[in-house]
C-alpha cells in the first residue's frame, strides 16, 4: 500500500476528507491496495470483523492515537485524517509519529506486499444489506478477484430481468447475493461475444452495472455507486440502444449528485434528456417514460441545489411525457405526483410536502422501491413539521410494505434516532421497541 496514492484524487475520497468520513477513507485505501481485510488484520492488532465494522461504520473509531494507528494500518497519508505528520514532544522535540502500535511500518509493507501476492480470497460484506452474508461481493468484480462463466443471451437477459425485479420489490439482501455472480457472468459474456453479438452483451453488462449503482446509492456507499455506474456508461457506449445509455446516464447523474458533484449531475442528466429527445422524435411509451423521469431527477437536483424555479418548471416539464408514456409505464403520472412530495421536502416546504402526500394511495405505486420513496418523504416531512407521532406511523408503515427500506436505508435509522432523542417521544408507543428492531440503538 506504498505505491503512489492516486485513489486519494477520487471525487468520493475528497468529499470524504471534508467530511471527515473515515470509513471511507479507510474502505477507498484498502480497495486502491486490492488486499482483503483478512490480510489487513493480520498485519496487525485489529481482527477482521473489527476492521469490518469501523469501514461499515458500525464502529466508532475511539480516539486520535486509534485514529494513527488505523491511517498506518492502511496507509493512509495522516493529514487526510486532519492529523500532523509531526508532534512536539515534551522536551520540545519534534519526532515523527509512527503510531503503529509498536509496529514496523516495513515489516508491515512487507507483509502486505506478501499478502497481496498470496492472493487470499475472502467473502466480506461491503454494504449495509450485505452484512453477516457469505460469498463474494462487488468489490471482488471491480477488482478482478471473482471470474464466471459465460451464459447464452436468453439466461443472460433472463437473469438481469430477475435482478431488477428485486430492486424494484427492495429485496436489497437479495439482490447483494446476487449481483456480484451476476455481474462476473455479464462480464464474462461480454468478452466471449462474437463481433456480431458485443454491442447487445455490452447493453446487458450496462444494465447489471446499473442496477448495482442502484442499490449501492440506495445504502449510501458512494465510492462503489460511481465505479459501478461509470461501468455502466462505458458499456453502454459500446452497445446501440438509446434508452440503455439514457439508463446509464440518469444512474450516473445520481451518483455525481451524492458525492455533491450537483452541477456536474445536472448537466448530465439534463445533455443525456436531449440526447435522448434527438434520438427519436416520435418516442413510443418507453422513451418517453424515460425522458420525464431524466426531467424529474433534475428537477430534484434542482431543488438539492435549492434552485426552487428550476426545480417546479423541470417538473412540469415532465408531466406531459409521462401522460403519454401511459398509466403502466415504468415513469407516470403517479410517480410526477411522488416526485412533488420529494421536491417540496427537500426544499423545506413540509406543509406543502404533507398535503402532496395526502393526495396520493400508496398502493397505487406499483414498485416498493418507488412506495418506500414515498414513505421516506412523508415520514421526513411529517417530523419537519414537529409531528413526531404522525413521522412514527409513517416509519411504521415502512416496516410493514417495505421491511429492507427501514432495515438498512440510513434516513430510517437516522430518523428513528432523531424521534428517540426529541422530548415526545416518551409519549410514543412502540418507539424503542421499533429502534431496538430495526438496528437504529
Amino acid at each position: 500500500m506504498s505505491a503512489p496514492q492516486q485513489w486519494t484524487a477520487n471525487p468520493a475520497v475528497q468529499q470524504a476528507v471534508r467530511a471527515s468520513d473515515y470509513a471511507t477513507i479507510l474502505r477507498f485505501s484498502r480497495l486502491a491496495a486490492g488486499l482483503t481485510l483478512e490480510q489487513l488484520a493480520a498485519a496487525g492488532g485489529y481482527s477482521a470483523s473489527t476492521l469490518s465494522r469501523l469501514e461499515s461504520r458500525r464502529r466508532h473509531i475511539r480516539d486520535v492515537d486509534e485514529l494513527r494507528a488505523l491511517a498506518d494500518l492502511y496507509d493512509v497519508p495522516v493529514h487526510l485524517f486532519g492529523l500532523a505528520t509531526t508532534t512536539t514532544d515534551t522536551d520540545g522535540s519534534n519526532l515523527a509519529r509512527a503510531a503503529d502500535g509498536g509496529g514496523d511500518t516495513v515489516r508491515r509493507r512487507n507483509f502486505l506486499a506478501g499478502a497481496a501476492a498470496v492472493g487470499v480470497s475472502t467473502a466480506l460484506p461491503v454494504t449495509p444489506a450485505a452484512a453477516g452474508l457469505t460469498g463474494s461481493t462487488i468489490e471482488d468484480v471491480l477488482f478482478g478477484r471473482l471470474t464466471a462463466e459465460p451464459l447464452p443471451a436468453q439466461q443472460l437477459a433472463a437473469q438481469i430481468a430477475a435482478a431488477r425485479a428485486d430492486f424494484r420489490a427492495a429485496r436489497y439482501t437479495r439482490l447483494a447475493r446476487r449481483l456480484p455472480k451476476l455481474l462476473a457472468q455479464a462480464s464474462a459474456s461480454r468478452s466471449a461475444a462474437g463481433v456480431d453479438e458485443t454491442a447487445a452483451f455490452s447493453e446487458r453488462l450496462a444494465e447489471a452495472y446499473g442496477i448495482a449503482a442502484q442499490l449501492l446509492i440506495k445504502l449510501h456507499d458512494n465510492g462503489l455507486a460511481c465505479a459501478t455506474a461509470d461501468r455502466a456508461v462505458q458499456a453502454a457506449a459500446a452497445g446501440s440502444d438509446p434508452l440503455i445509455m439514457a439508463e446509464s446516464q440518469r444512474v450516473a447523474a445520481t451518483a455525481l449528485r451524492r458525492i455533491n458533484h450537483r452541477d456536474s449531475a445536472q448537466k448530465l442528466v439534463l445533455d443525456a434528456a436531449e440526447q435522448l429527445r434527438g434520438a427519436d422524435p416520435e418516442p413510443g411509451p418507453a422513451a418517453s417514460a424515460m425522458y420525464g423521469q431524466m426531467l424529474a431527477v433534475a428537477a430534484y437536483t434542482a431543488a438539492i441545489r435549492d434552485d426552487r424555479d428550476t426545480a417546479w418548471t423541470l417538473l412540469g416539464e415532465a408531466e406531459q411525457p409521462a401522460r403519454r408514456a401511459g398509466p403502466s409505464a415504468r415513469f407516470n403520472s403517479t410517480e410526477i405526483a411522488v416526485y412533488r412530495i420529494s421536491i417540496a421536502r427537500k426544499l423545506g416546504d413540509y406543509g406543502a410536502a404533507v398535503d402532496f402526500a395526502r393526495r396520493i394511495e400508496p398502493r397505487t405505486i406499483t414498485a416498493a422501491e418507488r412506495r418506500a420513496r414515498y414513505w421516506e418523504d412523508t415520514a421526513l416531512a411529517l417530523h419537519g413539521r414537529g409531528r413526531g407521532e404522525a413521522a412514527f406511523e409513517a416509519l411504521l408503515s415502512a416496516e410493514h410494505d417495505v421491511p429492507e427500506e427501514v432495515r438498512y436505508r440510513p434516513w430510517a435509522q437516522q430518523l428513528t434516532r432523531d424521534l428517540l432523542a426529541a422530548p415526545a417521544s416518551h409519549g410514543i408507543s412502540g418507539i424503542r421497541d421499533f429502534a431496538v428492531r430495526v438496528g437504529a440503538v
